[in-house]
């Protein structure tokens, strides 16, 4: 009688365990279902090797590229790499958009910045720059029309595209045209606000006004004398000849060079009459043998500021000042346009007026 030998599925040394014993009476154990493998978490930074993959087209190089070391200070190295935002500014002034950093309302309020101790700002000058068509002018007509609640005004000192004569008229407030052939007259040698109350100074005071007068109208004319060009390279030269000419002669219009208490008002149009016209006093103040040569001397100093009665710049400063600023209006603008067909000379000379 043939015999049927029963493999032992525990090994020569073990039994069956119970999943192989309950298989030989049919019955199978539940199993667990194999874990799927988790899915590797995509690499943020892909590291590349200092000379780039050693294979086509990927930058492979056969040498290191040289380091550079820059140095800078601490206050120099949060505009290069802001690492940490600045906390946001006060909510006090005119609220003019949104905070990129922290995406609250950002407050731009200069003076009150100045006046805060906890911000680090020591002036409230603003420099606005952006590129072409982004909105600067309409960011700053909003910004000065949203200060004026808090008691601000306006002071447009040259308006190049008349863009804010819009919002003078919107306010009551009509601009001030300066162009030849307008009858707005802008005196360079008014003494404004320091010639207030004079015959009420003491003579120290008196003094000391005077010099510092006298001092800005030598820097003013040297501006004005210094804005006419010779050539395409060289200017009208204004040195210590030309410095010592003026100051005698508007000593002798002001009626100071007189011993007068009280100076009087002059203009350019006087001051050049003057220079063409020289009397005994004015050649002998300024140490010229004759009447020939100061004339002689001072040629380009009369031609330049002949200009500004007779030349291209006529109708701007030939005349004493009839416009008055309103300094309680909300706003004030000279509006410059009509300077545009004149070059450029009309423009640094109004900057210096």
């Amino acid at each position: 009688m043939p015999t049927t030998t029963r493999r032992n599925r525990g090994g020569a040394d073990r039994g069956r365990d119970m999943a192989a014993l309950l298989s030989d009476f049919g019955h199978d154990l539940p199993t667990i279902p194999p874990l799927a493998p988790e899915a590797k978490e995509p690499r943020i930074f892909k590291y590349a090797p200092r000379r780039g993959a050693a294979r086509r087209g990927r930058g492979w190089a056969p040498v290191t590229a040289p380091a550079q070391a820059w140095r800078m200070t601490s206050d120099q190295a949060p505009v290069f790499w802001p690492f940490v935002s600045a906390p946001a500014l006060p909510p006090t002034g005119a609220q003019m958009g949104v905070d990129q950093l922290s995406g609250g309302s950002f407050y731009c309020d200069p003076f009150g910045w100045v006046l805060r101790d906890d911000v680090s700002a020591t002036n409230p000058n603003i420099f606005q720059f952006a590129k072409p068509g982004t909105g600067k002018s309409g960011t700053t007509k909003a910004f000065c029309t949203r200060m004026m609640p808090f008691g601000y005004r306006t002071l447009v000192l040259g308006d190049p595209k008349d863009e804010y004569e819009s919002l003078c008229r919107a306010l009551g407030v009509e601009p001030f045209v300066i162009a030849p052939g307008f009858w707005a007259r802008i005196n360079p040698l008014a003494m404004g606000p320091l010639g207030h109350d004079w015959e009420k100074l003491s003579a120290e005071e008196a003094q000391r006004r005077t010099t510092i007068i006298f001092k800005r109208w030598l820097v003013l004319i040297r501006g004005l004398v210094g804005s006419m060009k010779l050539d395409d390279q060289r200017r009208v030269p204004f040195g210590p000849d030309e410095s010592d000419v003026v100051r005698n002669a508007l000593a002798i219009l002001t009626g100071y060079a007189a011993g007068n208490s009280i100076l009087t008002e002059t203009t350019i149009p006087r001051l050049w009459d003057l220079l063409r016209n020289p009397t005994e006093e004015l050649v002998r103040a300024c140490e010229y043998g004759n009447t020939r040569q100061f004339l002689d001397q001072t040629r380009l100093l009369r031609n330049a500021l002949g200009e500004l009665v007779t030349g291209t710049l006529a109708g701007l400063f030939d005349d004493f000042t009839n416009i008055e600023v309103d300094w309680r209006a909300p706003i004030q603008s000279f509006s410059l346009s009509r300077l545009d067909g004149l070059g450029t000379r009309p423009w640094a000379s109004r900057c210096c007026a």
